[in-house]
């Protein structure tokens, strides 16, 4: 096999004079500066035309080294970069002449960030097939990056365009120059041309939207980021990191396109309240309340609560301006409900003590088994009843949410970027919550599967709200729920097809409860005027019925199980200065909402903790030297199934 290459080439690559070189002299520095391409072959320099000639491998070795490129550049495309270089050089020792073999270990350690090996590899690919523009493009990339090497990076970027004019990549790379040099317009040409080559190229859309916002284009920005999310398509580890960024940046523009319009935002959801509160014969008022972490609010409707006002709780600290969307969020509850209760046809969704034996008794035989792990089995009947409760008022809230979510979206437009990033968030909880292992331990599979199904669920109709740019879908994967959670989705868009009708988001609820097997866990109470005192409503499904300051959240029961770890195998006495030094510091005021560790306890060094942290630590210190002690708040939901939860890790 002989390759012939231009003389004239050859100089893009050494640092060598070739024309004060002899052809003796250009041969024996090729061999020095290429070892491994030039020793294996005869080479010879002709009236300005390089000759590499390879010994033509056996049938068998060519076979084997086809195999192991196949297998090599699998890797690659798969992201294993260390164990495809392995593979490749193998390749290279049983066939030297393997082109695509050169290539591909040169991009691995490219990704590998071995620079001059990675260099070497894509120079001797470039020598043996100086048509392909693939080698240029990289040592072009590479070389961008470097300090002081851009115009030698433009030049073999500018080869790579020569050779192949239609190649998108090297056009995308040139925009990149152009990004480099602070020359935008340019850059957005190149990316258009590569884009006009081709339309589904997730790098080049990327780099448009980014030159875009940039230039403070955020409309036209995400326009372009909407198209990648439409037509792009992940198929590597690359590609994935290329879409990773595509939806940072769509994080970014719309929070500052929600910082920006933030007093626009509002004025349409307090004009928005105002329309509800027309329509239902009642005023909404709101208030900020000292509610825990993960729990954004509570919503008072006045006709279960025998008021002349409905009463939406917000979080004190929830995001400004996402907790625009919250507030919508809850008067659409109220707004649903009035709708139907105008036309006779709202009803309650309510739990009973039967539904939930009923419930709780098809577990049985998995209760038993988490039972057979806990060191205080009268308090797994109360975790149970919590996780029941909490899947219960799920289904409700499920689809009711996404029926709220896309009336926003459609009336709403004004609040939009509000909206996503208030989204952003809770979906964001969802994924932490449902992949944390000691929850998922402690809870019986049916109960699991109806929270992983639900959530999945939620996860399809936020990816198709923001259009492709808010996708946890993959996070739910590895629970087997998917297929699942798209026959409800499905069955969500169905009705969605169908209109808009008062009521309509209760048939959706009984299709979602049907098709998770859970119809008998509630059971629908007719809206008779009178206070629902028992009734689980909107996001508040459970929350109507707790105290302001009941805590109750996941973080909080965790903080708990650590702090019942944190005092495993302490005195009493110990355990009592704990207590309190930590009601010393409780008594100034503890802020529940901020993520900031402030507090240092002598027991503990230097670790710092969180408010809440430092809350359900004098809570547990109480408990262990005098229990019932009263903190101030009530962790009475959550402080069994942490006990329980504590004695299975202690196990």
């Amino acid at each position: 096999m002989i390759f012939l290459i231009p003389l004239r080439d050859l100089k893009l690559f050494t640092s060598s004079d070739l024309d004060q070189l002899t052809e003796a002299d250009i041969v024996a520095t090729l061999r020095a500066e290429h070892p491994t391409l030039f020793t294996a072959a005869r080479v010879s320099v002709t009236d300005g035309m390089v000759s590499i000639e390879f010994t033509e491998p056996a049938a068998q070795v060519r076979s084997e080294a086809a195999r192991l490129l196949e297998k090599g550049s699998q890797r690659c495309r798969q992201g294993e970069y260390q164990k495809a270089v392995g593979i490749l050089e193998r390749v290279i020792e049983l066939d030297p002449s393997s082109v695509p073999a050169y290539r591909n270990l040169g991009m691995a350690l490219m990704e590998l960030r071995q620079t001059e090996r990675a260099r070497q590899y894509l120079v001797e690919a470039a020598l043996l097939d100086p048509t392909d523009a693939w080698p240029y493009v990289v040592l072009g990339n590479a070389l961008v990056r470097t300090p002081g090497k851009r115009d030698a990076a433009a030049g073999l970027l500018g080869k790579a365009h020569e050779l192949d004019p239609n190649d998108p990549w090297a056009m995308n790379s040139l925009a990149g120059i152009e990004i480099e040099r602070g020359h935008l317009d340019a850059a957005k040409v190149w990316f258009e041309k590569a884009l006009a080559v081709k339309p589904d190229f997730a790098n080049a859309h990327y780099g448009l939207a980014s030159a875009l916002a940039s230039q403070g284009q955020f409309d036209a920005a995400r326009t372009r980021l909407d198209r990648l999310f439409a037509d792009g398509e992940i198929q590597d580890v690359r590609s994935a990191a290329v879409f990773n960024a595509a939806r940072e940046l769509w994080r970014e523009i719309a929070q500052q396109q929600a910082n920006t319009h933030r007093e626009a935002s509002l004025a349409g959801v307090r004009d928005y309240l105002a329309t509800v509160s027309a329509k239902s014969g009642f005023p909404v008022k709101e208030e900020w309340a000292d509610f825990p972490e993960n729990f954004a609010a509570q919503t008072q409707m006045a006709w279960k609560k025998g008021r002349d006002h409905h009463l939406i709780r917000l979080r004190k600290g929830y995001p400004d301006p996402a907790w625009h969307h919250i507030l919508a969020h809850e008067a659409t509850h109220i707004a649903l409900e009035s709708e139907a209760r105008a036309v006779g046809c709202n009803r309650w969704f309510v739990t009973t003590a039967e539904t939930r034996s009923a419930a709780l008794k098809s577990m049985e035989p998995d209760i038993r088994k988490i039972g057979r792990q806990q060191a205080h089995p009268d308090q797994l009947a109360e975790l149970m009843v919590q996780l029941h409760n909490g899947a219960t008022a799920f289904v409700f809230n499920c689809a009711a949410d996404m029926v709220i979510e896309a009336r926003l979206y459609r009336e709403l437009p004004v609040l939009a970027d509000a909206q996503m990033i208030s989204l952003d968030q809770l979906a964001r909880e969802a994924v932490t919550v449902t992949s944390h292992q000691d929850i998922r331990k402690l809870t019986p599979e049916r109960i699991r599967t109806v929270n992983d199904t639900l959530n999945a669920t939620m996860a399809l109709f936020l990816r198709d709200l923001s259009k492709g740019a808010l996708d946890y879908v993959g996070a739910y994967k590895a629970f087997n729920c998917l297929p699942k959670a798209e026959r409800l989705y499905a069955a969500y868009r169905d009705a969605a097809a169908q209109g808009n009708a008062p009521g309509q988001e209760y048939e959706l609820i009984d299709e979602f409860a049907a098709q998770l097997n859970v119809r008998g866990w509630y059971v629908w109470q007719p809206d008779s005027g009178a206070t629902g005192a028992q009734t689980i409503s909107a996001d508040a499904a459970q929350a109507s019925v707790v105290p302001s300051k009941t805590i109750n959240s996941p973080a909080a029961m965790m903080y708990l199980v650590a702090a019942l770890d944190r005092l495993d195998g302490r005195s009493e006495d110990t355990i009592r200065q704990i207590a309190t030094e930590a009601a010393l510091k409780g008594a100034s005021g503890l802020d529940l909402n901020s993520t900031e560790k402030i507090h240092v306890l002598s027991a503990f060094g230097s670790e710092r903790l969180s408010g809440l942290e430092l809350l359900c630590l004098m809570h547990a210190s109480f408990q262990k030297i005098n229990p019932g002690s009263d903190v101030g708040v009530d962790f009475s939901e959550i402080w069994p199934a942490a006990q329980t939860m504590h004695a299975a890790r202690k196990r």
